[in-house]
């Protein structure tokens, strides 16, 4: 018989993103799951800081598998900052139920810190899920700093790590920590949802896409995030706007919210831009359907860990184009496959890709075809295998340091 792992992962809130994953993995007869939150923000309605609006998930966050919400001493139910979120019920939690294992994500706030202490003063084993990697930006002195400091966390307090892919497997190996010690769970979303859902469209797309306000003649580019700096939509505006001076077919879509919009429509205006559409803030539900309906999605982002969009773009079966320091491309980005890569902050190269696939419907269908391929041997199975990888491992180490 298979032996069952009573497993706790704790997370900082309800991530629409993770919560597939949960659960996958409570439907899993050799896991019994217990996730704690430790702020409602996002199961509740809250102002988020990126988009700049009130925002409530329409999709199951907590759906399926057991959790609890632990009570914050903070009050305020805010993520952001290293003491926004104190806990210390996270220690009862843990004595009374004595897990096999403890998952906690990231390293930078405190309450994943009282999980670890929590869980070591138990003799619990931990695992960490993160998505730093290397090729992200940092000053010397963090850099100098980082490696001690990361090296002891994650060789010492932490006994397996997931990666979420070949950038954050190579981050854990930069710090000195064991092959053996790394599990790869790849950072995915429920590739089924977003495929299903995006099939509602085909065979209709024009009528969507005039509901919508967009045109139906031409290829549709397509941003859809935050609107922060370190996105640089202002990057995809004036490559677009370069396309359309080189005689280019085409219109831009901006789906989402934040600081730099007001900046972009005034660019839109005073370069007198044209076809270009701001949709707004879209829930998740509405996001696959604008995925099959565009024809390329473009993330031009400096500093991006993953970029989780990608995957669900390329789940609905749209070519993407992406830039060098997104994390996901070392996975899921195959230059001349299923889509284009540049630069970050290389403006004239994102233009010329983006007229390649202007120009080209067949080959815009090709690589749509091929994103689907790429992804599909990247989905929540896959990470839930890697989690019990990692469980098995432990349950073996922990045996062998007892004989």
């Amino acid at each position: 018989m298979e032996t069952k792992y009573k497993l706790a992962i704790v997370n900082s809130h309800p991530i629409q993103y993770f919560a597939p994953l949960h659960r996958r993995l409570a439907s899993d007869p050799r896991i019994d799951l217990t996730v704690y939150f430790c702020s409602r923000q996002g199961f509740d309605e809250y102002l988020d800081p990126g988009f700049g609006v009130q925002v409530k998930y329409d999709v199951p966050l907590v759906d399926g598998f057991a959790h609890k919400f632990l009570p914050n001493l903070r009050k305020n139910d805010q993520t952001n900052g290293f003491i926004s979120m104190v806990n210390p019920s996270i220690f009862t939690e843990f004595w009374r139920n004595r897990y096999d294992a403890v998952w906690i994500n990231g390293h930078a706030q405190l309450y994943s810190l009282m999980s670890v202490s929590a869980a070591k003063v138990l003799g619990m084993p931990v695992i960490t899920r993160g998505e730093t990697h290397l090729g992200l930006s940092q000053s010397p002195l963090k850099a100098a700093l980082r490696r001690p400091v990361m090296g002891f966390f994650y060789n010492v307090l932490c006994n397996a790590c997931l990666a979420i892919g070949t950038r954050n497997r190579e981050f854990y190996l930069e710090h000195g920590i064991p092959d053996e010690k790394i599990f790869l769970a790849p950072y995915s979303v429920d590739n089924a949802y977003f495929r299903n859902l995006a099939s509602k469209v085909d065979g209709r797309i024009g009528e969507f896409r005039a509901q919508l306000g967009l045109p139906v003649d031409r290829p549709l580019i397509l941003f859809a995030s935050k609107f922060e700096r370190r996105k640089r939509a202002d990057d995809l505006l004036e490559a677009y706007r370069m396309l359309r001076e080189r005689g280019g077919e085409a219109a831009l879509v901006f789906v989402g919210k934040g600081e730099m919009e007001s900046e972009l429509r005034r660019g839109v205006a005073s370069k007198s831009i044209p076809d270009v559409y701001f949709l707004g803030f879209r829930n998740q539900s509405e996001l696959p359907e604008l995925y099959r309906a565009c024809d390329t999605f473009v993330l031009p982002s400096h500093d991006e860990p993953w970029g989780l969009i990608v995957n669900e773009v390329m789940a609905c079966g749209r070519p993407v184009v992406v830039s060098d320091e997104v994390g996901s491309v070392a996975d899921l980005v195959e230059h001349g496959r299923n889509g284009f890569t540049f630069p970050v902050g290389d403006v004239e190269q994102l233009s010329q890709h983006l007229e390649t696939l202007m120009a080209d419907p067949g080959l815009r269908e090709r690589m749509g075809e091929e994103s689907l391929r790429i992804i599909s041997s990247w989905d929540i199975d896959d990470s839930a295998q890697g989690v019990l990888r990692a469980l098995d491992w432990l349950d073996r180490s922990g045996r062998k340091s007892r004989d």
